[in-house]
């Protein structure tokens, strides 16, 4: 299947995005397009697959900053009206989550089925003091120990070990395209990110996946972010937090399954 690329153009910006296969909508959305390079084969054969980066990020420039997760959230709201889909099924990975949770009560009528994966509600105790420390890494600009740091907690060590062999694409997707300025928006937001609260409102089918060796966002938040949503199903795979990277194969075929299920 031949994937098209193109480009909405904003008031403020612009979201490149791309689309790949038939089916049911289906909006993966993390920061950048290339972080889903293990999915999209999988799941175009079964849905019609959105992805795009971030207005801000990647291919996807902001003529304002940074926007906030709650402005990220409207913009996809304008890229499925653009398309003309009235209603998809959103799957928001870490930073996406967190996006993907401001789309569900912003625009609660655009979601048939919700997954948010590796993401939380509110950050717990372990999550906060990471986020702080990530954040004075890039305060003082020191990106070698801001990453050093943080791939000890993104993946586990045999996830590291296959992430040293990973495809150029994929590492760049997921690491070299950052700047310092890009970094601060996602963690200075993520550090600040409360809706746990207002999570009672979504009423979307909703499946939580965590890792079962993330320390970033452990279990047990990953455990009160799905409690905090009426009806939601959680799934612990044996990854740390990208288990879209670390487990591939039962990560595809648990999203295929949900998004493929009758409401």
């Amino acid at each position: 299947m031949t994937m098209t690329r193109q480009t909405l153009e904003l008031g403020n910006g612009a979201i490149s995005y791309r689309t790949q296969g038939e089916g049911p909508p289906l909006v993966l959305v993390s920061t950048l397009a290339g972080t889903w390079i293990r999915q999209i084969p999988e799941l175009s054969q079964h849905f019609s697959v959105i992805t795009y980066d971030m207005r801000g990020f990647g291919d996807s420039p902001s003529s304002q900053g940074f926007p906030s997760n709650a402005e990220h959230a409207d913009d996809l709201d304008r890229l499925l009206e653009e398309l003309g889909i009235p209603r998809a099924s959103v799957l928001g990975l870490s930073h996406g989550g967190l996006v993907a949770q401001h789309f569900a009560l912003r625009h609660p009528h655009r979601v048939h089925r919700l997954a948010l994966v590796a993401t939380f509600g509110r950050p717990g105790s372990s999550t906060g003091i990471f986020l702080n420390m990530l954040n004075g890494f890039l305060d003082r600009d020191d990106l070698p120990n801001f990453w050093e740091v943080l791939k000890s907690f993104l993946f586990s060590a045999a996830g590291w070990e296959r992430m040293t062999r990973m495809e150029t694409h994929l590492r760049r997707a997921m690491f070299d395209q950052y700047t310092v300025a890009a970094l601060r928006s996602i963690y200075g937001q993520a550090r600040e990110h409360d809706l746990l609260a207002a999570l009672g409102a979504i009423h979307s089918p909703t499946l939580v996946i965590g890792g079962a060796e993330d320390m970033l966002f452990p279990p047990s938040v990953t455990e009160a972010l799905a409690a905090a949503i009426p009806g939601a199903s959680l799934e612990l795979l044996p990854a740390a937090h990208v288990p879209p990277v670390e487990a591939p194969l039962p990560f595809n075929k648990i999203v295929t399954e949900f998004f493929g299920a009758e409401r």
